[in-house]
């Protein structure tokens, strides 16, 4: 049986896993070299980079659309 989050509890548990997710993305984003032609390793980098970069930002709408309904001014 799933336990209903309050708002308070889903915004504290968004703002925990962007953090997390803008951790990897820094990290993962000051190793990238760029793509070398022809290179099938480093297009894989770059499309990890790219999931990491919309994961981050999709976390960060739904925090914002989160906060606009709670009320919370940024």
């Amino acid at each position: 049986m799933k336990k209903i989050l309050s708002d308070k509890e889903k915004l504290a548990a968004l703002l925990i896993k962007l953090a997390e997710a803008e951790e990897k993305y820094k990290a993962r984003l000051s190793r990238f070299r760029g793509v070398a032609h022809e290179s099938a390793s480093g297009e894989l980098a770059f499309s990890e980079l790219k999931v990491r970069e919309d994961f981050a930002r999709s976390l960060k709408a739904e925090v914002k659309a989160l906060k606009e309904k709670m009320g919370i001014k940024e």
